[in-house]
């Protein structure tokens, strides 16, 4: 029995060094990948959220997962146990499950898109600080704009990127280069810039990990272009 007790010792920690960041890149996605038929959804829109101090509501956009159909509840049951919300609140920041935004004037009815590509948007941050300083809004998105390792779905498995608009929702562009896989973002209010890093596959073997390489960016947001500069630290 003894023996038996240093061997599954080794199984365990072989298996916990096996674990690790589960995205990776696949060069091709499959034909006839198959979709998961028993989860049924419902695209829906929140209720508009008033960017504070602006002229602005946005009304964010997604996917809603049906938890339970009709007959599933009893008798004592009901659907407003459930609010339907695909989206969250934080000061400037909203976070969900969000595939577009919508941008209205508060002193109009008409509303326009963000985008028409497919994308799952998990975050939009208002930058407060850089729009009292120097009087342009800018919104910063976390994005997943492709499924990279095709498994059907663009999800938190799939890299990451960085995109970018104005206030209004105009001028959203894409501010990390595609198969780089978004790390951070900061505001350096001082210094009217955007800071970001990322992780580029560089030896091509489908996996993120510390054998690859880290790129390193800024944005200066004072000067109307706000083209993205690669900068060399190390």
């Amino acid at each position: 029995m003894k023996n038996y007790i240093p061997l599954l010792i080794l199984i365990i920690l072989c298996s916990a060094c096996t674990k690790g960041d589960k995205r990776k890149v696949v060069s091709e996605v499959e034909n006839g990948q198959a979709e998961n038929k028993n989860i049924k959804t419902v695209d829906i829109a929140d209720l508009p959220i008033h960017i504070d101090s602006t002229h602005y509501l946005v009304h964010p956009i997604g996917t809603y997962i049906l938890k339970k159909d009709r007959s599933d509840y009893s008798k004592y049951g009901s659907y407003r146990l459930d609010n339907y919300d695909i989206s969250s609140q934080s000061g400037d920041r909203i976070t969900g499950n969000l595939s577009n935004v919508k941008f209205q004037r508060i002193d109009a009815n008409e509303l326009k898109s963000l985008t028409e590509e497919n994308l799952n948007i998990s975050s939009m941050t208002f930058i407060r600080d850089v729009f009292k300083k120097i009087e342009k809004g800018y919104l910063i998105y976390d994005v997943i704009d492709k499924d990279t390792n095709a498994d059907g779905t663009l999800d938190f498995n799939d890299l990451r990127s960085l995109y970018m608009s104005n206030l209004n929702g105009t001028s959203f562009r894409k501010l990390s280069p595609n198969g780089q896989d978004l790390i951070k973002w900061k505001v350096i209010l001082a210094a009217n810039k955007l800071y970001f890093k990322s992780l580029e596959d560089t030896n091509n073997d489908g996996e993120f990990n510390k054998k690859d390489q880290f790129h390193y960016f800024f944005i200066d947001l004072s000067d109307d272009t706000s083209k993205v500069v690669e900068y060399h630290p190390i």
